[in-house]
């Protein structure tokens, strides 16, 4: 019975590893892509050679509201999204146990079984 519930561990962890890791990949992608927007609105203010101009500020400050707006939504969303994913990790984790209780149960009547 050991084998068979070691078995189901080792399956069971490793696909447990997937998910973290996976949410971690998207954790780090999360941050470079927030900071990757910030990085082309700063390039974007920067720009030299920009003529001095009320069209051009308002133009730049529309440029920087929108970014800003993006670069908010963009990190609101993935928040979102990440937390869904630890939720539905720890699902996954209770899945789990159950699952592993009733393979245990079921090696169990098995055994049982062929006791008789």
């Amino acid at each position: 019975m050991t084998k068979q519930l070691e078995y189901f561990d080792a399956l069971a962890d490793t696909q447990k590893k997937v998910f973290e890791n996976l949410l971690n990949v998207q954790k780090d992608l999360r941050a470079q892509w927030i900071a990757a927007i910030f990085k082309t609105q700063a390039a974007f203010t920067n720009i030299p050679g920009l003529p001095d101009t009320p069209q051009t500020k308002e133009a730049l400050n529309q440029f920087n509201t929108w970014l800003s707006t993006v670069a908010n939504s963009s990190q609101n969303a993935a928040g979102e999204a990440l937390r869904t994913q630890q939720y539905w990790i720890s699902v996954y984790e209770k899945q789990l146990a159950i699952s592993r209780e009733v393979l245990k149960n079921f090696i169990d009547i098995a055994n049982s079984s062929k006791a008789k």
